[in-house]
């Protein structure tokens, strides 16, 4: 040990990787004397910070509570520095049993998201809302500037943190609400896979805090959420395929004709909507069957397991909202008993058993025969 000392005095010099390797050696050995630990530390804090330094501080502070809060405080302070090393610093104190909550000002907060660092902005979004107490007003109001940024994966992350910032429930005002959920509805035409499937998140929680704003128009908001979210079904992306049917999966409320026209690729007549969708004009009716129009139908068909077994979970959620709906699904739930993956066909039985426990499973011989047959394949019965 006596031999590195030398090393670590020479702060003006940075630290070899040999030298760097051999701290970490000491750091995480739980038979290191204390007072090298010290040393280490104070060698740490006197050079040149670097991500290398930073790591190294980081396991300093897992691996010796005696000196934690120094090693802590050291990181804290590399956030003053205008690089990406400040985001990283506070990754990894974000990354440390403590604190819980490392609070940012307004004015360092917004200087770190317009930091020159991609890969550190794209942080700051995705996790400001979960690691620093920041004004939901300001957050709210950077994240959904950023949707416009040129770097997709910085749109996408301005995205994710909307998302995250809708679980607070800490939004009541309808304008800013419906305002982040239509700058989310136009970002389905996004050329990157990565923003759209955010941007389908988004819409599913924000559209459902949008129909929770107003009990004279949830139902207007719920249907058209669901015929947003319908419109993605056949996004050329799997992975946007499969969130639009998480997103589904989630709906509260949703008009009859538009959970029938979802099992008919056919657009059907409006008939009867009007009774129960007086906000909905007939030619906004119109346009949003036709987004409707056999997405779930699509989902079942669709060449990806990961994107039928998706709608298979939506139908959870879906069947139980009206009786009609679950009698027409449960055909298309008896074909799923004879997909091609294992994963679809156990799901296809666990929504069926889903509807049995919510009353909205109504067999009939038909179907009783189809039970039998899987049986048979499945258990060699």
């Amino acid at each position: 040990d006596d031999t590195l000392q030398p090393q670590w005095n020479h702060t003006e010099q940075p630290l070899t990787l040999h030298t760097l390797s051999s701290i970490r050696s000491l750091l995480i050995n739980p038979s290191t004397p204390k007072r090298i630990v010290s040393s280490i530390l104070k060698t740490l804090t006197q050079s040149n910070l670097t991500h290398h330094t930073l790591n190294l501080l980081s396991d300093l502070a897992t691996h010796h509570s005696s000196l934690s809060q120094l090693a802590l405080d050291s990181l804290l302070r590399a956030t003053d520095s205008p690089t990406r090393l400040a985001v990283d610093s506070l990754a990894s104190v974000s990354e440390l049993s403590f604190p819980q909550e490392f609070e940012l000002d307004d004015d360092r907060f917004v200087s770190m998201c317009f930091g020159p660092s991609i890969p550190g902005r794209v942080w700051m979004l995705r996790n400001a809302g979960y690691m620093f107490r920041i004004r939901p007003a300001l957050l709210f109001t950077v994240l959904l500037g950023f949707t416009k940024d040129p770097y997709p994966y910085v749109r996408a992350a301005s995205l994710e943190g909307l998302v995250g910032l809708s679980e607070r429930g800490e939004f009541h005002d309808v304008s800013m609400v419906k305002g982040c959920y239509l700058r989310a509805l136009e970002l389905f035409d996004d050329m990157e896979d990565c923003v759209r499937l955010s941007a389908v998140r988004v819409v599913a929680s924000w559209g459902l805090m949008l129909s929770a704003s107003s009990a004279d128009m949830k139902a207007y908001w719920c249907n058209e959420v669901f015929a947003k979210l319908c419109s993605m079904a056949r996004d050329m992306s799997v992975k946007v395929r499969v969130e639009a049917f998480n997103g589904l999966a989630k709906m509260e409320i949703v008009s009859k004709d538009f959970l029938l026209q979802s099992l008919s690729k056919r657009v059907l007549g409006n008939g009867k909507q009007r009774e129960t969708m007086d906000q909905i004009t007939s030619e906004q009716f119109t346009m949003l069957a036709t987004s409707v129009a056999g997405a779930l139908m699509h989902g079942l068909e669709d060449e990806f397991f990961e994107v039928r077994k998706s709608a298979c979970q939506s139908l959870h959620r879906l069947t139980i909202l009206n009786v009609e709906f679950a009698r027409e699904a449960l055909d298309l739930l008896m074909d799923m008993l004879n997909d091609d993956s294992v994963v679809v066909r156990l799901q296809a039985l666990e929504t069926m058993h889903h509807m049995a426990i919510n009353g909205c499973l109504k067999l009939q011989e038909k179907h009783l025969h189809m039970i039998t047959r899987f049986e048979k394949i499945a258990f060699g019965k």
